[in-house]
């Protein structure tokens, strides 16, 4: 520690150490989440006993050096993970802390691309924007490639400028303009802070509303001053959330930071696999890597994050075999055992290159660094005089012959090419660990933490409910006495605990309601439920559902829609947000159906309005002085509001109102929600759907450029457009299936012959092709069938239904359209 302070002093960076230690002591007071490290700053004893870090360098050998090197003074990088709800908050108090004349914004420049440059281009010479994109398009899909290499790797793009003029002038023009600064932006996470007014040091504009210095990141850095990375991380968004949820439901006393890195629970998910909104660890490879290694320490989570890259991903295998059986680990040489022996003999990390360094050849951890870098940069000069270094210290040290030390040497250099910070993959495996635990301990308070994170981005909520589903957690839709403003976990009660949220007290009295409103899981063995947050209705709001919330809490559930009525803040909750409600099931609880409900609505929000006018008078006699002896008087408006509480509001009156119809429900819950809660449209085509889809309908964007596909679902979204080529239109849709909601587009060939089926809510049976995109793969429809007339006709086919690929399907196919238009 003494060593550390000495080199902090040094430097001169206890000033930045302090204002670092400020604002996260700041926020942690606050309840931000901070992250536990990020970096190579949790490689400082001294920033872990301050709290900037939350994990011991010690525990987890992680060196200081390669934050702070001593030997070549660079600055020194906290960059600082923050709640992505809460971080401009902690923003905020540093302006005010420092002066806003002293925090500004770092401004970005966006440069002309190869492909952005020939649009550009293509747009003054008045190309049509589809030729000007199918020149763009021939430039391969590299990251920092540029018009020279476009050209030499590209034999399409090269043809099409050996025979056409126009392309030549733009690639040539284009070849001046490429790098050029096109547009200025606002960097995501850096804010510079100094002792003085920022005007004293740097020209300063607006960006995006903000002061904002006008140099980069690295300008910045070579004028010496000091600049903050902010950054937002939404999986500790998640982590409060569902820590929150526990303390609510299960563990008032539940401490993150008491969670013990050896429970047997979290290896056994990650050992299955099952790491679906794990941190780091949730693709599909990490599944397969955590089921071969048979994760057992929180180290091998460490080594996992550091090797899951496209460089060092070629040591995996060693280093599994090498945890399987010890017998094949391999040293680069016997003295490197205590280096690598808790990487089975693999070089994962920069500090393993530099603690190599230090043991071979005698090089102080700061020099060992310098190598590091060299090695990194692959730095001819530097590496010919690191290298007479190394082996001149390795024999002074050890006798080690030159041919020994030559080939050690080299091997470090491998893997220094690679070689992860070890300081940065420890901290972020603590956030690995953290979510597979509360995954693993707390699935329904977790599962609808992920959810609540991600509300109003429905594929990935459509997503994380099939996940839910999965692991047997029931998603319900929203209810007016368990739901709170977003994804909220519902568990039964347990003798001895309490709990905020409790059942409806009406249950027993309507043991059957008309509607289930749930999505039902997998298996049987639930532990409780997950249900949709009054907030996230559309056209509910967070005030709203605050108000809901706060007068339940106050004054008990509510009983029925009667009661809900008499209680609400009409201020508040409106005709339209009792009319989302009702359609959403949010007083399914209660028995009543949601089509009479609809139907007494405006007598509902009459009573309301007359409550409020009655409240009102109430409060301007009061004011005028009529105070009676014991109690309230019996004012008109006291009259009026205890005579309207005797009424009943839930029917409207009328018997001979029914429930919507089924396909309608779901339609609102569409609508509403985001995603189907009581059921699917698809599901009254189960068994046919399957038989036509030629690919499984998640695994469709991961097949090859122009795969043909075959897929049935509900049309959505659909959004008619003009072509800018020659203005005829076209359209864009989503295809809703069981399991996913996939972009579609059907230009104006296809268009024009099948637009008249593309009907929107309508399932649909489509075909098509698989097309590349700017981002990634399009999705390009040929055909498109109402589905209700493709289940007559295969019923008549029932022999060959359990054979999708069968000859026939195709005759078929091609017949529908006759059919189809003939009735």
């Amino acid at each position: 520690m003494d060593y550390e302070l000495s080199i902090i002093d040094q430097t001169g960076y206890t000033d930045y150490f302090l204002v670092v230690w400020d604002f996260i002591h700041w926020a942690k007071e606050q309840g931000i989440p901070v992250g536990p490290g990020r970096g190579s700053g949790a490689g400082s004893i001294a920033a872990y006993l301050l709290g900037i870090t939350d994990l011991d360098p010690l525990r987890f050998k992680l060196l200081f050096e390669r934050f702070l090197n001593p030997e070549r003074v660079s600055p020194p990088d906290f960059d600082i993970d923050f709640c992505m709800r809460r971080r401009g908050e902690v923003i905020d108090y540093v302006r005010r802390k420092y002066g806003n004349d002293c925090v500004a914004n770092i401004i970005t420049y966006g440069t002309l691309g190869p492909k952005m440059v020939i649009r550009d281009v293509a747009r003054v010479h008045n190309l049509p924007y589809a030729e000007a994109d199918r020149l763009a398009k021939m430039i391969p899909d590299e990251l920092n490639i540029t018009l020279e290499t476009a050209i030499a790797k590209s034999a399409e793009l090269r043809a099409e400028l050996e025979r056409n003029p126009v392309a030549q002038q733009i690639v040539g023009q284009g070849r001046v303009l490429e790098g050029m600064v096109r547009n200025t932006g606002k960097h995501a996470a850096g804010i510079l802070i100094t002792d003085t007014p920022l005007e004293e040091y740097v020209p300063l504009t607006l960006q995006e509303g903000d002061v904002t210095v006008q140099y980069d990141m690295n300008a910045v850095a070579k004028l010496g001053l000091l600049k903050m990375d902010f950054l937002g991380l939404k999986t500790l968004t998640v982590i409060a959330d569902a820590v929150e949820n526990v303390r609510r439901t299960a563990d008032p006393a539940f401490d993150l930071e008491q969670l013990p890195l050896d429970d047997p629970k979290t290896f056994a998910l990650l050992n299955s696999g099952r790491t679906t909104a794990v941190f780091q660890l949730e693709s599909s490879g990490m599944q397969g890597l955590c089921r071969q290694l048979q994760v057992s320490t929180i180290d091998e989570v460490i080594a996992l994050i550091a090797l899951f890259r496209p460089g060092p991903m070629e040591w995996i295998p060693d280093y599994i075999r090498g945890k399987k059986d010890p017998a094949t680990v391999k040293f680069p040489h016997p003295l490197l055992e205590e280096v690598c022996h808790e990487t089975y003999g693999v070089m994962v990390y920069q500090e393993q290159v530099m603690e190599a360094a230090k043991v071979i050849a005698g090089y102080t951890l700061g020099g060992a660094d310098m190598l590091r870098r060299a090695m990194g940069k692959k730095d001819p000069v530097a590496m010919a005089e690191e290298r007479g270094k190394f082996v001149a210290g390795a024999k002074r040290l050890h006798n080690i012959d030159e041919n020994v030390s030559d080939a050690i040497f080299d091997i470090l250099n491998k893997f220094a090419g690679y070689g992860f910070n070890k300081s940065h993959s420890a901290a972020y495996a603590i956030l690995s660990y953290q979510t597979a635990y509360l995954k693993a301990n707390h699935p329904v308070q977790f599962m609808a933490a992920v959810l609540s994170s991600e509300l109003g981005n429905s594929e990935k909520v459509a997503h994380f409910i099939d996940e839910a589903l999965a692991m047997g957690i029931p998603v319900l839709g929203p209810d007016i006495n368990e739901s709170r403003e977003s994804f909220t976990p519902v568990i039964p009660k347990v003798q001895g605990l309490r709990f905020s949220v409790q059942s409806s007290p009406t249950a027993t009295q309507n043991p059957k309601p008309k509607t289930q409103n749930s999505l039902m899981p997998a298996t049987s063995d639930v532990v409780g439920k997950i249900r949709f947050g009054l907030a996230g209705i559309k056209g509910v709001g967070e005030a709203a559902a605050q108000k809901i919330i706060g007068e339940r809490e106050t004054g008990g559930p509510y009983r029925d829609f009667d009661d809900f009525i008499h209680r609400v803040d009409g201020r508040a909750v409106n005709k339209r947000v009792l009319e989302c409600l009702i359609k959403t099931g949010a007083f399914d609880y209660s028995g009543a159906a949601r089509g009479v409900l609809i139907a007494g609505l405006d007598e509902a929000v009459e009573f309301i309005s007359a409550r409020l006018s009655a409240t009102a008078a109430d409060e301007r006699e009061k004011t005028a002085g009529q105070v009676f002896l014991f109690g309230e008087a019996e004012t008109p408006a006291v009259r009026r509001r205890n005579g309207a509480a005797g009424e009943s509001l839930q029917g409207g009156g009328n018997g001979s109102v029914s429930d919507f119809p089924l396909s309608e429900q779901l339609q609102y819950e569409k609508e509403l929600l985001g995603f189907y809660i009581s059921g699917h449209p698809m599901n009254a085509y189960a068994g046919l759907a399957e038989a036509l889809n030629t690919v499984p309908e998640d695994q469709l964007l991961d097949q090859p450029y122009q795969s043909e596909f075959r897929l049935c679902g509900i049309a959505t979204g659909i959004t008619k457009k003009l072509s800018r080529r020659d203005n005829r239109p076209w359209a864009a849709f989503t295809l809703a299936t069981k399991r996913v909601s996939l972009p579609m587009n059907m230009f104006s060939d296809a268009y024009e012959e099948y637009a008249k089926y593309l009907v929107a809510e309508t399932p649909v049976l489509v075909q098509g092709n698989l097309l590349a995109g700017n981002d990634g793969m399009r999705i390009n429809v040929r055909e498109c069938y109402p589905l209700d007339l493709a289940a007559p006709a295969l019923i008549k086919k029932v022999t060959w239904l359990l054979h999708p690929d069968h000859p026939e399907l195709t005759a078929f196919l091609r017949t529908l359209r006759a059919t189809v238009d003939a009735s």
